[in-house]
């Protein structure tokens, strides 16, 4: 299946829509087969815990694939927090 179709099927219109308007400063995307969704839903869905981001998983059951987005985010909480406790 081709990867744009995927994207597609999970709205990536919408997506592109949001950047371009500054609604979300970017939105990074990986996609995956049905049968990995519990081996990559671990550990924020592949995106680790590096930097404060928002973790969406657009699944539809049956569909084949996955897609997993991830939005860069400035909660706060990463600015005033210490660096070591």
């Amino acid at each position: 299946m081709d990867l744009l179709e995927i994207y597609k099927h999970y709205g990536g219109e919408q997506d592109k829509a949001k950047v371009k308007s500054g609604e979300c400063p970017s939105v990074d995307f990986s996609i995956y087969k049905e049968s990995d969704i519990e081996e990559i839903t671990a550990n924020m869905a592949g995106f680790g815990t590096k930097q404060s981001q928002m973790v969406i998983i657009e699944y539809d059951k049956g569909y084949g694939y996955f897609l997993v987005k991830r939005i860069p985010k400035k909660y706060g909480a990463s600015i005033s927090a210490p660096s070591k406790i």
